[in-house]
């Protein structure tokens, strides 16, 4: 069998990184009600942007 190409896993890392990151946010949101408001909002804007921009790489690369 070959070894993945480093395409296949650079691709297997940037979704594995989205994963954590949407896994991040939705913890984060559940925080909401636990802290402040203001930082936790700044927080889930911060990785949001960082989802997007890895998802754009991801499609781009596609």
């Amino acid at each position: 069998m070959a070894p993945p190409t480093p395409a296949g896993h650079s691709k297997h890392s940037v979704e594995h990184r989205l994963s954590d990151l949407k896994r991040e946010v939705d913890a984060i949101k559940r925080l909401l009600s636990q802290a402040s408001l203001k930082r936790l909002t700044i927080e889930i804007n911060r990785q949001e942007l960082e989802i997007n921009e890895l998802e754009s790489n991801l499609h781009r690369s596609l």
